[in-house]
């Protein structure tokens, strides 16, 4: 498994450019989450604005499981596979020093 700086994770997820991934994170209520899901979706968008932000560390993804969307907090995410790859999301604190694989 590969090393992600989480400074890193979003622009790992925008690179999909809509092809599906897999991402574990932490939710709100503290459990762990697994999900397939992608960016870029459309059809099921009613309008207005989307109040997520990644300055705010949201990312909001199409659940391809629910069939809904749902945003994903890359502050407590765990692992992303991107095309293949398997990356463990490193925290801030951890990726001083080290030497982590580029995306």
């Amino acid at each position: 498994m590969k090393s992600l700086p989480q400074c890193k994770a979003l622009k790992a997820i925008h690179e999909t450019q809509g092809r599906i991934f897999a991402a574990h994170f932490i939710k709100k209520d503290g459990t762990l989450r697994k999900m397939v899901a992608r960016i870029g979706v459309t059809k099921h968008v009613k309008g207005g604005t989307n109040g997520t932000s990644a300055k705010n560390n949201l990312v909001t993804v199409y659940d391809m499981a629910k069939g809904g969307y749902r945003t994903i907090n890359l502050r407590t995410l765990l692992t992303l596979k991107v095309g293949g790859e398997i990356y463990e999301v490193i925290p801030p604190h951890h990726t001083q020093g080290k030497q982590n694989e580029p995306i």
